[in-house]
């Protein structure tokens, strides 16, 4: 089969490898879809722990075309979105983290590739008019319904998110489910604060502008915002939201900050106001729920291009710059 392999830094070579072979209780899928990551992005760049060499790709979507001797033939040709690790439900994180931190977990092969083999258990068939490009995105949905369900809220709570790329897009979707009507995006890329308001934002602001300040100040009132979502990953910004928080606001962290990076904020006014702030990592318990509550969102209008696999490195730096909302690649 075709593979992108990443050899380190920005450099990827495609390979002609085998097809991997199945183990008892795995499916073989057809990659159809997928999405490119902040996280990829991340890890090229190194911000994100990852060795190479190694096949990246973890938002995809695809078509079942083998199965396991334990894995019923009737899986065959099912259409299903994928998850990058299975659980066994009985290990201690199972049972008192979340399913997704399984210490026994089987990890899906990587999708920037035209095959790739996982448990049965982690191919979620999809819903039958769902294209494969939303299919990907189930992944990252369930890592923000996951997060955003952390959060309490109130019916007239006044939300901040910092960044409509599609993490932040995908936090605003879930949370107006929550019949809040006061939510505020923070974004410089003018398409992408677009986006946001055609997905439900209440207001946009240009952190690039000259009246940004005062617009903050008018749009979080007297006593501040209630919550705030930073979903960039970027510390300076997780710094910025909280010091908009009214007392005991609540701050959650989506976007995956680098590792090792710190929060440069006063912990006494932390202290003092008693603010929340909660880190999101991951799909929580989620993932196989998640394409039902995607299916009519409209988020196929967040897909700007689709790339084949030898365009992977244009892929990433398009990602990588912020331009468009959400790249794919068809292997």
């Amino acid at each position: 089969m075709k593979a992108s392999i990443w050899l380190g830094g920005d450099k990827f070579e495609i390979r002609d490898i085998p097809i991997p072979e199945i183990k008892e209780d795995e499916v073989l899928v057809k990659v159809q879809r997928v999405g490119l990551c902040g996280t990829d992005v991340h890890i090229t760049q190194g911000l994100f722990p990852s060795i190479p060499p190694k096949i990246l790709g973890h938002e995809f979507s695809g078509d079942i075309v083998d199965v396991g001797k334990n894995v019923d033939k009737s899986n065959l040709g099912k259409r299903v979105t994928c998850n990058t690790t299975s659980s066994c439900g009985n290990c201690y994180n199972c049972k008192n983290w979340t399913i997704s931190r399984c210490s026994n977990e089987v990890k899906s092969t990587g999708a920037f590739a035209e095959f790739s083999v996982m448990p049965i258990s982690s191919a979620i068939e999809i819903p039958k008019g769902m294209s494969y490009e939303v299919a990907a995105m189930t992944e990252p949905a369930s890592c923000c319904v996951s997060g955003t369900e952390m959060i309490d809220y109130k019916s007239d709570s006044k939300i901040f998110i910092i960044g409509s790329g599609i993490m932040g897009i995908l936090c605003l979707k879930f949370v107006k489910e929550k019949s809040i009507d006061y939510i505020v995006v923070s974004e410089p890329n003018p398409i992408r604060r677009k986006m946001a308001l055609e997905m439900g934002a209440d207001f946009v602001v240009d952190p690039s502008s000259k009246s940004y300040e005062k617009d903050i100040k008018r749009l979080k009132g007297e006593h501040g915002f209630d919550i705030f979502i930073e979903a960039v990953g970027n510390p300076n910004l997780l710094s910025e939201g909280i010091s908009y928080l009214r007392p005991r606001g609540q701050a959650l962290m989506i976007g995956v900050h680098p590792e090792m990076s710190n929060l440069d904020y006063d912990l006494y006014d932390l202290h003092y106001r008693e603010i929340k702030l909660f880190g999101a990592f991951g799909r929580g318990n989620y993932f196989s729920s998640v394409p039902e509550r995607i299916e009519n969102l409209g988020l196929e209008k967040l897909v700007t291009k689709t790339f084949n696999l030898e365009e992977i490195n244009k892929a990433i730096n398009l990602t990588a710059e912020g331009h468009g909302m959400k790249y794919m690649i068809s292997p």
